[in-house]
């Protein structure tokens, strides 16, 4: 569960082409119950509202592996009480611990997880969202626990206490957060009375009033009145998708949720501003904790979701933040003052929204803000002047409309979570493409907009580290320092024409005329796995044309293998480097080629440079040569290397402040993998790496080489092949062998791994190492962590409450099966956090006789449920083949014999295994951080100083 922000969903899914959705209040009849849907959705849709005024959406999906349920409120921090800040997200966090018609605590998660499943929610400004998938089998009793949260809640006052403490564990979770503190100081900073000055999160402080003997019981009659408000069913979208028939689908919403009362409550638009008069323009510092370097201008405007149809605000958004050839990002890296630029919708709600550009600066940049931020009003004022805006808009609309035509499928629980929350903007007929429409050019429309980005109604922020300051921001404890904007600055911005270096997207050559999908002329069938077409000395190439998505699109994953490419630290460091001057050559045409549906990645892997081609098939091989010519001709420009190193840089200094536990989940993979290393290694490495010697390495690199070819999608074998022979001709010199992986071997003994953090917080991981691979033991491994991962949460986390973030579950290394056990911790050190943790599995010991048979069955078909979930698209399908390849399954059937062997595991088999792998497993990796909790009495093991002595001196298994 978490706290955020609401973004504007409206564009940020239209440039990830992710979810669609959103309902109406339109009065339901047979007739009008129709809505626009994708041609190459199969699934069916109805759209009705209970005499609660309740507003459901009904998805039926024969083909779904998982069922799923989401309900959003209209309702979110925004009514927050003032002094009872983070309420609406308390009230989130109680409604888990029990209904009057399921009265325990953990009996919704229990069950859930028990039967494959997941749940979780979030509290936004504006809305509080509640979603869950399950096995289907199990769904009409899922939806009867999920119904019971809106309709009998218990809010048990003894965990009121309790529950109030894991709203403070998630706010100090996230005290070093960088986008929390930045919004702590705009909080601090806007209008007061506006409601989105409060903290949304709450915390021990927030949720507290006066005498602290009676505190839990008012704030207990706060949480009542909350809920008895606002949580109303004519403000509440509840989604489902299932396997069942629509018919039987509404009898299940109606007999379940008709019973949520309907308080008839009306939410009027926020009609106060989110500045008050006469604090624009504004010019801020912000003291950032991580090596940031960034500068944002933000302007209040009216909110753009009325305007769903014409999306004013995204377009404006998505010719700023244009990365191609003449844009403005691509004008200020020639500078050498930019890095990063992003432009669009920021924070909306009902009655207003800003407009944000934000920039990662060079360090150079720092010293031309002035003429940075000048560009950004010419980039605007080009926009203000174009002629021939309604081109750009027609092809954005036109690349807007193939998107929805080819959505990928989503995950049924993403799928109705992104629907229910979106439900509130869209008319009914606009709910599956309302987030793809651009039906109608509005000239007047968006120079309204446009008339709001103006010098004298900005917001600039510069954050770095080294900022001057003057205060500190209340909750976050950020040093800013806010000062009114030199009038001199805004009148010189203000006469500011256009610069002819910033032009408009010119058209795309990417954007495909050819949706055809290819027929099956080899009458594959759809389990048919790929087929090794090429299989040369330095090449093997697997082809499968896709014949189970019936999608004009494709992907193609080569892997440029070499024996310098990971055989050291600093030969690593150099390919990480040398991918993201890869990647910063490509950048312009790759932006381009984004927008029309394709994407690209090139990545530096162990074994060498990973390249990824991805989307419409028909104009993949201009994507792809392009690529090939970057990664066999690069360009070695020293500007450009040294404002990318310094990036590189920046990136490892930060990622040594995430976390506690972001910090260990690092640690461990560093430690059980033969190559591997953590930020800080990389740090030493590729700091003393020069332009020159990066050169060097890249000829090592090239030299001597293999390739690992998947081409698959909507592709013919002959394309296949070309690909094949255009890879050999341009890369393959001298041809090398695959290397095999290695993974550490675990004594016998505990193993403890101290790391250091800038946070109070604690932090643990309990790693436990099988000791073989073979395959029962990684079957018992994966029920074994299927039935402690809920117990474990509910008890340390709910019951115990020593942090907000725990977890457990199976840790998989290659084939090597294991387990680990996560918490990090603001009121307990590393010792009690493994003491609770040993506490917990001696416990499950003693009751292990207690755990029959059927329970063991139901635990390990919950595991099965995953295992056999099908890809919901051809991307994730392509994803299982390369993973297959890349770890040597030629056969591709890997998750499919662990699934043979789940299933003949039997009761006594995993009860003997559950004894010597979990309870009296001597094979166990201790990683934590102390954060501020000091001890004099020590965790007992054999302590690791130095992970390249340590790994020098293991044992270690080999995998192909």
């Amino acid at each position: 569960m978490s706290a955020c922000l609401h973004a504007s969903r409206l564009l940020m899914v239209l440039v990830a082409a992710l979810l669609t959705g959103c309902g109406s209040l339109l009065p339901v009849t047979s007739a009008n119950n129709a809505l626009v849907q994708s041609e190459n959705d199969q699934r069916e849709y109805r759209y009705l509202r209970l005499q609660n005024g309740l507003r459901v959406l009904l998805v039926s999906d024969l083909t779904t592996e998982k069922s799923s349920a989401s309900l959003d409120l209209n309702i979110g921090s925004r009514q927050d009480p003032r002094d009872y800040q983070g309420l609406a997200h308390f009230l989130e966090h109680m409604l888990f611990l029990g209904t009057a018609k399921y009265p325990e605590a953990g009996d919704y998660q229990a069950f859930i997880s028990a039967h494959g499943g997941s749940h979780n929610a979030y509290t936004a400004f504006e809305h509080t969202n509640y979603f869950f998938d399950i096995d289907p089998d199990a769904f009409p009793q899922a939806l009867d626990r999920f119904s019971q949260f809106f309709i009998a809640p218990l809010f048990t006052e003894r965990y009121v206490a309790r529950e109030k403490n894991a709203v403070h564990s998630e706010y100090m979770a996230k005290l070093k957060d960088e986008s929390r503190r930045g919004w702590d100081v705009l909080k601090t900073l806007v209008n007061q009375e506006h409601p989105f000055s409060k903290l949304s999160v709450g915390n021990l402080e927030t949720l507290s009033s006066g005498d602290s003997a009676t505190a839990d019981q008012r704030l207990r009659e706060q949480l009542l009145t909350f809920y008895e408000r606002y949580y109303s069913a004519n403000l509440m979208t509840l989604v489902m998708v299932d396997n069942r028939p629509l018919d039987e689908m509404a009898a299940m919403a109606k007999q379940r949720f008709a019973a949520i009362i309907n308080r008839n409550v009306e939410l009027a638009p926020i009609e106060l501003p989110l500045f008050t008069a006469g604090t624009l323009p504004l010019s801020v510092n912000v003291q950032s904790e991580q090596a940031l370097r960034r500068l944002s201008i933000s302007f209040p405007t009216p909110s753009g979701e009325p305007f769903y149809r014409q999306k004013p605000l995204y377009f404006i958004g998505s010719i700023i933040g244009h990365e191609g050839q003449g844009s403005l990002l691509s004008y200020l890296k020639a500078q050498g003052w930019v890095e990063t630029l992003s432009a669009g919708p920021g924070f909306a709600y009902q009655g207003g929204a800003t407009f944000n550009v934000s920039m990662g600066l060079t360090e150079a940049g720092r010293q031309h803000t002035d003429e940075i931020i000048a560009s950004v009003f010419q980039a605007i004022n080009r926009i203000k002047s174009a002629g021939d805006m309604q081109r750009v808009y027609d092809q954005q609309a036109a690349i807007a409309r193939q998107s929805f035509r080819f959505l990928q499928k989503a995950k049924a629980i993403r799928y109705a979570s992104g629907l229910a929350a979106d439900m509130h903007y869209f008319d009914r007929e606009d709910i599956l493409r309302g987030n793809f429409l651009m039906a109608d050019f509005d000239a007047a429309l968006i120079q309204r907009f446009l008339n709001y980005l103006r010098p004298d109604n900005s917001l600039i922020t510069l954050t770095a580290p080294d900022l001057e300051v003057d205060k500190t921001s209340y909750f976050y404890q950020t040093g800013y320092r806010a000062q009114p904007t030199s009038m001199a600055d805004v009148a010189r911005w203000e006469q500011l024409g256009v610069n002819p270096a910033i032009k408009l997207p010119v058209d795309n050559p990417f954007i495909v005329d050819d949706y055809s999908v290819l027929a099956n002329v080899n009458q594959q069938p759809a389990d048919a796995v790929p087929e090794l077409i090429i299989d040369q000395p330095g090449i093997k190439l697997w082809y499968k044309q896709s014949t189970d998505f019936s999608s004009p699109k494709g992907s193609i994953n080569i892997q440029i293998g070499s024996p310098v490419a990971g055989n050291s630290i600093e030969h690593f460091a150099q390919q990480k480097l040398l991918a993201a001057l890869l990647a910063d050559q490509l950048n312009e045409m790759a932006y381009v080629a984004q927008e029309a549906g394709l994407s690209y990645a090139v990545s530096a892997q162990q074994h060498g440079l990973t390249v990824k081609v991805s989307g419409f098939s028909q104009r993949q091989q201009l994507l792809l040569d392009k690529i090939l010519t970057a990664v066999t001709a690069p360009v070695f420009d020293q500007k450009r290397f040294s404002n990318i190193k310094s990036e590189f840089v920046r990136g490892l200094q930060n990622a040594n402040k995430r976390k506690p536990y972001n910090v260990l989940v690092e640690e461990l993979r560093v430690l059980v993998y033969e190559k591997g290393w953590n930020s800080q290694q990389l740090l030493s490495a590729i700091e003393p790496v020069s332009l020159s010697g990066l050169k060097n390495y890249y000829q090592q690199l090239m030299a001597e080489n293999y390739l690992e070819v998947l081409v698959y999608g909507n592709y013919r074998k002959a394309f296949a092949e070309r690909i094949g022979a255009t890879l050999q001709q341009a890369v393959l010199q001298k041809t090398s062998a695959r290397l095999a992986e290695r993974v550490v071997a675990l004594p016998d003994e505990t193993l403890l791994r101290e790391m250091q953090s800038s946070y109070s917080d604690a932090g643990l991981i309990i790693y436990l190492q099988g000791q073989d691979a073979k395959p029962l033991r990684r079957a018992a491994f994966a029920v074994s962590a299927q039935v402690l991962r809920a117990d474990y949460y509910s008890k340390l986390r709910t019951e115990q409450q020593l942090g907000y973030i725990v977890s457990s579950g199976a840790y998989p290394v290659r084939e090597l099966p294991g387990m680990y056990f996560l918490v990090q911790s603001p009121v307990a050190g590393p010792e009690q956090l493994v003491a609770a943790t040993d506490q917990f599995l001696q416990q499950r010991m003693v009751d292990l006789p207690s755990l029959d048979e059927q329970e063991f069955i139901r635990q390990r078909e919950a595991v099965l449920l995953r295992l056999e979930e099908k890809p919901q698209n051809l991307w994730q399908q392509s994803q299982r083949y390369w993973q297959d390849i890349r770890e040597g399954n030629s056969g591709f059937d890997q998750r499919q014999r662990l699934i043979e062997v789940i299933r003949q595991l039997t009761f006594e088999q995993w009860r003997a295994f559950f004894v010597e792998d979990v309870i009296e497993n001597p094979r166990r990796l201790i990683l934590f951080a102390r954060g501020q909790f000091a001890t004099d009495d020590p965790l007992a093991g054999k302590a690791i100083s130095d992970t390249e002595s340590f790994k020098k001196q293991a044992e270690y298994y080999e995998f192909p």
